[in-house]
């Protein structure tokens, strides 16, 4: 496959993504693709965390937090732009953790960890070669479910060990054509994703595992962006990746700190330059219930801060 054809894939699965219903999904995808920093020296991509957590911080005032959503996908911007699996594999971990203690699902940290280390696998060989056939990809699953071993706290190794023997099971059962429907587990909506997708496709209910699907259906040739919002945006974030693959960037480390409560003071019509948003104007303020209400617009769309009014 030529250079030039391996980026169109790798653009197609990132635009893709934002192929969901679920905005926290797609705001986490943008996030961890605007924290990305390219080491043309140490040849990998990293996330930096000083942007990573003023991001997570605005979030908190303009975000929503949805339940029950796969949010496996939030890996995929430090997957696509990452050459080496062994590479990314280590800032996989550490961004995994973060969001897990963000969204306060630290006890789903070893299973999300797990399924991200075997969704980088899967994506780089669907990439590398995408008329791979579904037994292959099963094989290439089970055989890193067995080969990872994650350096982690001894009061969850048994728990994780268990967990990583039903883990194995059940991809048995997926490369003997059985489908589950039991459990919510990540890596559990990845092998669902990849089962609607080379076996029997269904409706996916899990707005994370849409994404999931609609980022691997793209790398195979088949996809729509009919349903994705600020479609221009999302394109030049994907060329974006595409740019810090080939190390093309050099991108300096953050060493600002944003604080949202600063919006507070501007008034409708003002226009500033934003750590985080870069350029935005305030739409609107408006204060109801107690909570004060702050529209913004930026490049990358248009969003609303709630700030509660202090007693």
């Amino acid at each position: 496959m030529s250079d030039n054809a391996k980026e169109i894939l790798l653009k197609n699965a990132y635009v893709n993504s934002f192929n969901t219903e679920s905005e926290m999904l797609k705001m986490f995808i943008l996030a961890n693709t605007k924290c990305l920093i390219d080491d043309k020296v140490q040849r990998y991509v990293y996330i930096d965390n000083e942007r990573l957590r003023d991001e997570l911080r605005y979030y908190k005032f303009y975000g929503s937090m949805e339940n029950d959503v796969n949010i496996l996908n939030i890996i995929l911007p430090v997957v696509l732009s990452n050459t080496v699996i062994e590479k990314s594999d280590i800032e996989i971990i550490e961004l995994v953790k973060k969001y897990m203690a963000f969204l306060k699902m630290k006890e789903r940290e070893n299973e999300y960890i797990l399924a991200s280390i075997i969704y980088n696998k899967v994506i780089h060989s669907i990439i590398d070669n995408p008329e791979i056939e579904y037994t292959d990809i099963m094989d290439i699953i089970k055989e890193k479910i067995i080969g990872f071993n994650p350096d982690i706290e001894k009061t969850e190794a048994v728990k994780y060990q268990m967990y990583r023997i039903k883990m194995i099971t059940r991809i048995d059962e997926y490369s003997e054509g059985n489908r589950s429907e039991d459990g919510n587990d990540a890596l559990t909506g990845l092998l669902n994703a990849l089962f609607d997708i080379y076996i029997e496709d269904r409706t996916e209910e899990n707005s994370g595992c849409e994404s999931l699907k609609n980022t691997i259906f793209s790398i195979l040739g088949k996809y729509d962006l009919d349903n994705i919002k600020n479609i221009d945006f999302v394109n030049s974030m994907a060329e974006y990746i595409i740019k810090l693959r080939g190390y093309k960037i050099g991108k300096h480390n953050y060493n600002k700190k944003a604080n949202p409560l600063e919006l507070i003071n501007l008034n409708e019509g003002d226009s500033i330059s934003d750590p985080i948003f870069n350029k935005i104007t305030i739409i609107s303020k408006e204060m109801a219930d107690n909570i004060l209400k702050i529209d913004i617009s930026s490049k990358s769309g248009e969003y609303c801060f709630r700030f509660a009014k202090k007693s």
